[in-house]
């Protein structure tokens, strides 16, 4: 046999190998608790109005998205190192002009035992795989919806003469895509989340709003940004979040102080004005962050745990302090927010930290020390 042929036969033995390889790895990335199911048996999924289309494994770095417009730094792309994961995709029909699409992904090996639901920016119209990415990245079970419909996030032509497509999107594609979310995670895992988040900003950050009013049970902890307020068809944000507190749902509100807070702001005081400060105190957080833009930017320190990141803490993420509230009954007193040399990059070292304050606190420094450094900072009336 020539050199040639015998190199042929090599690389093909080779390639076989990896098969096998890969192969018996997925067989092996199975849940370890017993009543666990493997990824493909979740297309059997019973959910009402609910079609499971596909339920695979997904191998380690093996997801890949069509060549998009260059995103800002601070958006997770990073897909090429994802960890494996079942990958579940769902058409959800509550009604017969509804076409709901969802996705739920969740860590084949090492998932933290809670559910992490992201949101939508503008119109919606697509899945949030960014946002996917960064939760199984950081070993959250993560859910998206498109909300109803495909298209730009500027657009909202489709809701023309579709009053279903617009209760969709004003909150039933997010509770259906939570209700599908939580059905794959008992399914795969073979037991519930110990705890569900909602976290997203602008037009996601209302939908947070909107599910701790109609569907207070769906998540224990929600991290509403820059929330919309007025965003919608025929359903909008109401003080109505009662059912959410009495149920110790904890919610967070940040808004920056350079993108018209002061929704945010009346938000919160009607609530004061109606339960009282200590009640609201109890249950709600608002962060005007000095300086930042529409869900981050500006020259000011923006980064504090909008943009999951593994081995984030409470001291630095917003997410993670509203999980120690939920989890140990552990209220935040600040966040630390910081400001990267380059904006949004982590790689590029630290120009500045603040710490953010809930409302109507505000940070001040105390007189001495280096005032870009947040420990020489104090919350204060």
């Amino acid at each position: 046999m020539s050199r040639t042929g015998s190199d042929s036969v090599g690389v093909m033995s080779l390639r076989n190998a990896m098969r096998v390889l890969a192969a018996l790895t997925l067989l092996f990335l199975a849940p370890e608790n017993a009543n666990a199911a493997p990824c493909d048996s979740l297309m059997k999924l019973q959910l009402a109005n609910t079609t499971i289309t596909n339920a695979r494994i997904v191998s380690p770095g093996a997801f890949h998205l069509r060549p998009r417009q260059r995103r800002s730094v601070e958006i997770f792309t990073a897909f090429d190192r994802l960890p494996a994961f079942c990958r579940v995709e769902a058409t959800v029909r509550p009604s017969g002009d509804s076409h709901i699409q969802v996705e739920v992904w969740l860590p084949a090996t090492a998932w933290n035992g809670k559910f992490l639901g992201v949101g939508n920016g503008g119109f919606a119209g697509s899945l949030s795989y960014f946002r996917l990415g960064e939760a199984v990245n950081s070993g959250y079970a993560g859910a998206s919806t498109d909300t109803g419909h495909r298209g730009s996030a500027r657009d909202s032509q489709w809701s023309i003469g579709h009053p279903e497509k617009q209760t969709d999107f004003d909150y039933r594609a997010v509770h259906e895509m939570t209700v599908v979310a939580k059905a794959a995670i008992s399914a795969f895992y073979g037991r519930t989340p110990g705890h569900s988040y909602f976290s997203s900003c602008s037009n996601g950050g209302r939908q947070g709003l909107i599910e701790a009013q109609l569907y207070p049970a769906d998540y224990d902890g929600i991290m509403a940004g820059a929330p919309a307020m007025h965003l919608g068809f025929r359903t909008f944000v109401s003080d109505k979040v009662d059912a959410f507190r009495d149920r110790g749902g904890k919610l967070v509100i940040y808004h920056g102080s350079g993108d018209a807070p002061q929704n945010s702001v009346d938000f919160f005081r009607l609530l004061q004005s109606r339960m009282g400060r200590n009640a609201v105190d109890a249950f709600m957080q608002l962060y005007i962050v000095p300086g930042m833009g529409h869900c981050g930017s500006g020259e000011a320190p923006n980064d504090f745990g909008q943009w999951v990141r593994p081995n984030a803490d409470p001291e630095h993420s917003m997410l993670k302090a509203l999980e120690r509230w939920v989890e140990l009954g552990v209220r935040p007193a600040s966040v630390i927010a910081t400001q990267w040399k380059e904006d949004g990059d982590t790689t590029s070292g630290v120009l500045r930290t603040r710490p953010l304050c809930p409302y109507p606190q505000t940070a001040r420094w105390t007189g001495a020390g280096d005032k870009n450094d947040s420990k020489n900072y104090a919350c204060g009336s």
